[in-house]
């Protein structure tokens, strides 16, 4: 099978390389696919055309005129610059994660019935008002919102 298709690719290659004749397909009694230049005796052939592939665009054509040095030059500095921006943003995913845990920990301690206090300058308990609280609260949900997905 493998050979029949390489046979075939070169058929195809040489028929269009010269840019004449005509090919032909059909199927014998057992099913059997074939190509051949020459229509089959008695039988009807299928013409063939075989499509030429479109050619390269310029992304896709190997740089020429260009050392090995410079196209692995050129290889190794796209990979930095892809590694580097892969490693940017693991670090700005891990931060988000971060404030997302912080705001979600805070709006947690925030929402429970517990009284909430700062200790002041003389060392004093200052307990925490509704209003701010739910200021507190606001704020910190907008945290969550931004950093957590």
């Amino acid at each position: 099978m493998i050979r029949r298709l390489a046979a075939l690719g070169l058929l195809l290659f040489a028929l269009n390389a010269q840019g004449q004749g005509s090919l032909f397909k059909w199927v014998d009694e057992k099913g059997v696919v074939h190509y051949s230049d020459t229509p089959p005796a008695g039988k009807a052939g299928e013409k063939f055309k075989a499509r030429p592939q479109p050619p390269l665009d310029s992304a896709q054509t190997p740089q020429r005129g260009r050392s090995w040095q410079e196209q692995l030059q050129d290889s190794n500095e796209h990979r930095f610059q892809e590694e580097k921006r892969q490693q940017e943003e693991q670090q700005r995913t891990r931060q988000a994660a971060e404030k997302c845990q912080r705001a979600r920990y805070a709006l947690d301690s925030l929402k429970r019935e517990t009284p909430l206090y700062r200790v002041n300058k003389d060392g004093e308990r200052t307990y925490m008002e509704d209003e701010e609280r739910q200021r507190l609260a606001a704020d910190w949900q907008k945290q969550a919102d931004a950093n957590c997905r």
